[in-house]
């Protein structure tokens, strides 16, 4: 029976925006263009600085928004450019910085689908550091104004003359029926030596792991730049000049050339040159091609529109999208219009293009569905695929042993060889690669048909249902099922206290893809610590109505100089929406100075400083680097309450060096282990550092002690003061306890925690829990960094003290001790890693736990660093730290 899914949707793609009073929505794998109805005046242009007044009425957030207050803003009914401030502090993010006067924000009026990270006018050689609006009159309005029009209006950002560059006047322009913005350079020499000009400007949109296609490299009339998944296009001309174009995956540099064929204005001393570009935006390709096309008016006549009528679809049209070549260029994808019932099949899809020849492929969910070659003529034309697709649904819900509700990850492997399932990108949301988050267990997808194996998880905490599923044309598969907690873990609250997504500039994952990562991995409490941006997961909990399983906190990640050792995490911080780094410090001009300005911000708040991921050699005793021990960055140390020492594996393995995918590596777990022999009491977390959200979140936790189990009563405080106590135990899966007494005595202690034992006779209760996805085969005691004698045991070796089911080890051990000891427990898998559950990227991680030390105190005078170096020199600034 054919999919009620496979019904027709009609899009007319004629190169102009949508209309302001329209709705409609246009994307897909759960992404895609949300298009709002707004009411918003058809004949008028308006140019405004951003203001909390007005905020809500222009600037909408889309996943690479980055406006703030006192940035201007153009826009009418077709599109909306956001150009930041004039001031030399102005940074869109970390990586997009020095963005004064250039474009941040660029989108459809009535879209929420910003991609764009900056349109830089001249690259980045000039100050912009005046601005200004103009009219239709071409007179100046202050900045603080407001420029409303019914013909056109303008932004004028403006860099002074010096003896070596010319004074730059960029005007950013939007008439009211304009679907693009027309920018506007004048150089001029305003001193008394000749000056040679470049003609270049930078276009930056991120697409390392985005569904992104630009340009080729070539020389060109016309650039463009589209993004499937979020269906966001941009394009860029000169107005006919030639432009040659030169990408990576990040920045378009962009070279004009003048009538000469040179790339360069030569000015003499009260000279000028004009450079005009017109900037497009919309959510498809095909509109800049032709707006392009319309703009420059070469003479080529264009098509009178082809429609692409599309038979036997079965599944969500969004999941199909049509790709379009010129010889063995692909110029652009779309996807299909949403589903409407109203309208009856075939599936209709009409793009204006250029006459000549095409290639059309038709994609479902990553599949070769139909594909033939076309041509375009200057009148109307048709085309119809037969799509060669099956498809069923898969269909359940899960809950946890109550029937309850609860968030999970679904991984679906197809068994068939060269069978593909590809939703969507690693930045993605709901549904990212093979993956599918939902936050309530409901399960409603349809797919091709086949086989499939399919996981169903919720973090280390619960047992993974392993299944095989046959998807059959038409038909329903059941994916219903329990998620049973297995492991207990009364007291203990799971964490991650560092990860990112795109407002940190590093990478393009979104915030809210990121929250539902953590969700469905049960973190239940995870700070946000963007880079160099203070943030907060709330408003993304709060809409998915998740609050009763996460809790959050406003913090942020500082990174500065020198790289890669200086990156703190903190958190709380005092969060300031809408303005330059949501109020957060700005990186420090050295480790020391960073350090303190963020353990002493808000008023010397307190809050948890976390060193992220060091080189503790080039940290604690190199400071200058040159591979002498010194005194380190010893200003820093006071302010240090946690530090990141995984990789958590290389507990298992106690050596100071080693390999690790073919590169050497130093042991942070080794040098924590001489550090804490050394008297530095800072104790160790594990953290994802997750970017992107296939798999991201989840691999690494902490467990913290609370005084609650309930997420949504967590206090933030407590979780600061435990973790700067040390009461917190580290992992990637298997979860250990660890508490230890005097022996014959009845006072208990936990990791972090000072214990004092005058007898020397300690006793550990030392107890591992693991799904039925994790198992552990080693077990061993730290004694001051080194093993104990007889605590040292294997699966192998001593059968009768490993377990099978839930719980795989529960002894009490007793140590005798002769001096001073902080106390250490490590459990593992040698032989096992986390493919199971997290993928490919899992396959070398070996399931690990590892307590923080226990001080034990012998004498009753204090705990007393014994100074073990561990055979091994303190370390120094390790030679791939660069």
């Amino acid at each position: 029976m054919k999919s009620s899914f496979a019904v027709v949707g009609t899009l007319l793609l004629l190169g102009l925006a949508v209309g302001a009073n329209s709705a409609m929505q246009f994307g897909g794998g759960g992404g895609g263009v949300q298009f709002k109805k707004l009411v918003w005046k058809t004949d008028q242009v308006e140019a405004r600085v951003l203001t909390s007044s007005n905020w809500s009425h222009l600037v909408e957030d889309g996943k690479e928004s980055d406006a703030i207050y006192g940035d201007f803003v153009l826009r009418n009914a077709h599109v909306k450019a956001v150009m930041a401030q004039p001031l030399a502090t102005r940074n869109a993010n970390m990586t997009v910085r020095d963005v004064a006067g250039a474009v941040i924000d660029l989108t459809s009026a009535v879209a929420d689908n910003d991609q764009l990270a900056a349109f830089y006018p001249g690259k980045k050689k000039f100050a912009y550091r005046v601005a200004s609006f103009r009219g239709a009159d071409g007179k100046d309005v202050a900045p603080t104004g407001t420029g409303v029009s019914d013909v056109a209006v303008s932004v004028v950002v403006k860099a002074d003359a010096t003896e070596q560059l010319p004074e730059v006047t960029v005007v950013y322009s939007l008439g009211v029926n304009d679907s693009f913005v027309t920018v506007t350079s004048t150089f001029t020499n305003r001193g008394t030596v000749p000056l040679t000009v470049p003609l270049e400007d930078d276009f930056r949109a991120d697409g390392g792991k985005e569904e992104m296609v630009r340009s080729p490299n070539s020389t060109t009339d016309r650039f463009w730049l589209y993004d499937r998944h979020w269906g966001q296009a941009y394009g860029l001309d000169a107005a006919g000049r030639k432009m040659q174009l030169n990408s990576d995956a990040r920045t378009t540099a962009i070279k004009y050339e003048t009538e000469g064929g040179e790339l360069q204005a030569k000015l003499a001393p009260g000279e000028s040159f004009q450079l005009t570009r017109h900037l497009y935006s919309s959510s498809n390709v095909f509109d800049v091609h032709y707006q392009s096309h319309q703009r420059l008016k070469t003479g080529t006549p264009i098509s009178g529109g082809m429609d692409f009528q599309f038979l036997g679809l079965w599944g969500d049209q969004r999941d199909y999208w049509l790709e379009l070549a010129r010889g063995e260029t692909v110029i652009g994808s779309v996807r299909l219009p949403e589903y409407d019932p109203k309208v009856k099949p075939p599936v209709t899809l009409t793009l204006l293009l250029e006459p000549g020849d095409y290639t059309a492929k038709l994609f479902y969910l990553g599949n070769l569905a139909a594909q033939q070659r076309l041509t375009a003529t200057a009148g109307p034309d048709a085309v119809e695929f037969k799509a060669d697709t099956r498809v069923g649904t898969v269909a359940g819900r899960i809950t946890d042993a109550f029937g309850q509700p609860l968030p999970c990850k679904v991984e679906f492997k197809p068994l068939a060889e060269g069978a593909k399932l590809d939703f969507g990108p690693e930045s993605g949301e709901f549904t990212v690669r093979n993956l599918i988050y939902s936050t309530d267990g409901r399960v409603e997808k349809q797919i091709p048909v086949g086989k499939y194996a399919v996981t169903i998880s919720h973090g280390s905490e619960f047992d993974a249902i392993f299944t095989e599923i046959e998807v059959t044309a038409g038909a329903v598969s059941d994916l219903s099922g329990k998620l049973i907690r297995s492991v207990e873990t009364l007291g203990w609250v799971s964490s991650d206290f560092h990860s990112h997504s795109t407002p940190s500039g590093d990478n393009t994952g979104s915030q809210l893809g990121r929250v539902l990562n953590l969700v469905c991995e049960n973190i239940e409490f995870a700070p946000c610590t963007e880079h160099n941006r203070v943030s907060t997961y709330q408003p993304h909990i709060d809409r998915l109505g998740i609050g009763q399983f996460l809790s959050t906190v406003s913090g942020m990640e500082l990174t500065g100089s020198p790289l890669p050792l200086n990156h703190q995490n903190a958190f709380p911080i005092q969060m300031k929406p809408r303005t330059q780094d949501g109020g957060g410090p700005v990186a420090g001009p050295d480790l020391e100075s960073q350090i303190e300005r963020l353990a002493l911000w808000n008023d010397r708040s307190e809050k948890l400083l976390q060193v992220n991921h060091p080189d503790p050699g080039w940290m604690f005793y190199d400071k200058n680097g040159d591979g002498k021990p010194d005194e380190g960055h010893s200003r820093a140390f006071p302010f240090m309450d946690v530090m990141e020492i995984h990789a958590i594996d290389n507990a298992l393995n106690l050596t100071p060096t080693g390999m690790r995918e073919g590169a050497p590596f130093h042991n942070r777990i080794f040098n924590w282990l001489q550090l804490l022999n050394q008297g530095f009491r800072i104790y160790g977390v594990v953290n994802t550092d997750a970017h992107y959200n296939f798999h991201g979140s989840g691999w690494l936790r902490n467990w913290i002690q609370s005084s609650t189990d309930d997420p949504a009563k967590i206090d933030h405080m407590e979780m600061v003061h435990a973790a700067e106590q040390g009461r917190i135990i580290m992992s990637n899966g298997p979860y250990l306890e660890v508490t230890a007494h005097e022996t014959g005595k009845t006072e208990t202690v936990v990791s972090g925690q000072d214990l004092q034992a005058k007898n020397g006779k300690v006793t550990l209760k030392v107890r591992v829990q693991c799904p039925n996805w994790l198992d552990i085969d080693t077990l061993f005691v730290l004694v001051n960094g080194r093993k104990h004698a007889v605590h040292d045991y294997t699966r192998e070796k001593h059968p009768d003290l490993f377990r099978g089911g839930v719980v795989k080890f529960d002894r009490a051990l007793e140590l005798d001790l002769k001096s001073d000891a902080h106390v250490i427990v490590v459990a593992g898998d040698v032989g096992g890693n986390l493919f199971k559950i997290y993928g490919e990227a899992a396959t070398k991680a070996q399931p690990t736990a590892l307590s923080n030390p226990i001080f034990v105190d012998t004498d009753g005078n204090g705990f007393v660093p014994n100074k073990d170096t561990l055979d091994h020199p303190l370390p120094v600034k390790h030679p791939n730290s660069k």
